[in-house]
């Protein structure tokens, strides 16, 4: 008997070791690859952190400013009410001399 193997299949070792060396290569590649990927997904991860730190000190300055025109504005409408009300309390004052007046020639 010849152990001669059919045509088709006489490659069979080499052929074996070019799949070993794909498969030794693609994992090589694939883990070449997840590193490369590891790196970059802390550099995102990185550049999340900065961006959010940024927008907490933008809030941060925004929320100040805001306070501060607030309290400006308040101050603003504080002094026109007590304006306004020395003006009443004035008119008041010279209505009830005025009446005191009329009272008096009566």
């Amino acid at each position: 008997m010849d152990a001669t193997p059919p045509p088709e299949l006489a490659d069979h070792e080499k052929r074996i070791a070019k799949l070993e060396n794909a498969v030794t290569n693609l994992s090589c590649e694939l883990q070449s690859l997840r590193s490369h990927l590891d790196v970059r997904f802390e550099q995102v991860a990185g550049h999340f952190k900065h961006l959010e730190n940024s927008l907490d000190n933008l809030r941060i300055e925004l929320r100040a400013e805001f306070e501060a025109k607030l309290y400006e504005a308040m101050e603003k409408l504080n002094a026109r009410m007590d304006s306004q009300n020395h003006l009443i309390v004035g008119l008041l004052i010279a209505i009830f001399l005025a009446l005191v007046a009329l009272v008096a020639k009566m």
